[in-house]
């Protein structure tokens, strides 16, 4: 009696995850559809082949290895050594140093939402800085880390979710993207991801992710300066190529104003290279990533 019991109750529960999954994807697809609803999605291109501007960085000064804006004033980034962030003013080209942190608290992705900087360090942690950006009054939220998973972030400013990718070299010679949300008030990670598929054309390890506020596509960048654009199911819409004077790429970024911001990780000419958002008019036809 007490084994049939056991199994009565083994799967209730079974059944009860199931339910309080489906139940979690219905609703964070409605929340998704309804927001993608109201997006009035801009017409345009980015112009891979003519680099608008570029910028090489201050002497003394590291490749950027991170990148985020704070508002449309104001950037931080991340040096090659992971462990001095910058505030970086675009219109200017300047840099000034804002915090430091410890050896073992290396930071390799970063992002930023209302003033709050979200930090990823190597051992796969987040932490949550408010402004004034000190160490003191951070928060933190273990990510994951089975099969020592690099995960990278960026922040969705039209699903106002923290991004979360991962990918996996799967025994059939496949790769699997898995992108999943975070709730960035409840410090809350979504079991249902926004999108998992697998893939046999993009085979490399993304090292930098962003989202194109015009067209709220996400851009995967690889370590051979292929950019590839998917949409919000994870399916891809085009793929393009950093120009050959970026020759170590490291990250891709986005101005407010939809201009892609790529740097060179190059020690001997590190740059941020910025790559113009082309408008079109409506009467031009379907719109081009």
């Amino acid at each position: 009696m007490k084994r049939a019991q056991y199994f009565f109750s083994f799967a209730l529960a079974t059944i009860s995850f199931i339910a309080a999954r489906s139940i979690q994807k219905e609703g964070i697809q409605n929340y998704f559809e309804q927001v993608a609803d109201q997006f009035q999605e801009e017409l345009g291109f980015i112009d891979f082949e003519h680099p608008a501007q570029v910028t090489y960085l201050p002497m003394g000064l590291q490749p950027l290895t991170a990148l985020a804006n704070i508002d449309t004033l104001q950037s931080v980034a991340i040096g090659q050594d992971s462990l001095q962030l910058f505030s970086f003013d675009p219109s200017l080209h300047t840099f000034s140093p804002l915090l430091s942190f410890p050896e073992e608290k290396k930071i390799s992705q970063i992002a930023a939402f209302d003033s709050t900087l979200v930090l990823l360090d190597q051992t796969q942690q987040l932490h949550f800085l408010a402004a004034p950006y000190q160490l003191t009054t951070e928060q933190t939220y273990a990510l994951s880390n089975e099969d020592s998973t690099k995960h990278l972030i960026c922040y969705h400013p039209l699903l106002k979710r923290l991004l979360i990718l991962n990918s996996t070299l799967l025994d059939n010679g496949m790769r699997r993207f898995v992108c999943q949300t975070f709730n960035t008030n409840k410090r809350q990670l979504s079991q249902v991801p926004l999108f998992v598929f697998e893939s046999d054309e993009l085979l490399f390890e993304p090292i930098s992710m962003a989202i194109q506020p015009q067209s709220n596509a996400c851009y995967l960048l690889s370590a051979t300066g292929e950019v590839v654009v998917l949409n919000q199911e994870g399916a891809i819409l085009n793929r393009q190529q950093l120009p050959q004077s970026v020759s170590q790429p490291k990250l891709i970024s986005f101005a407010p104003n939809g201009d892609l911001l790529a740097t060179d990780a190059n020690n001997l000419h590190p740059v941020v290279v910025r790559l113009a958002w082309q408008k079109m008019p409506s009467e031009q036809g379907t719109f081009v990533h």
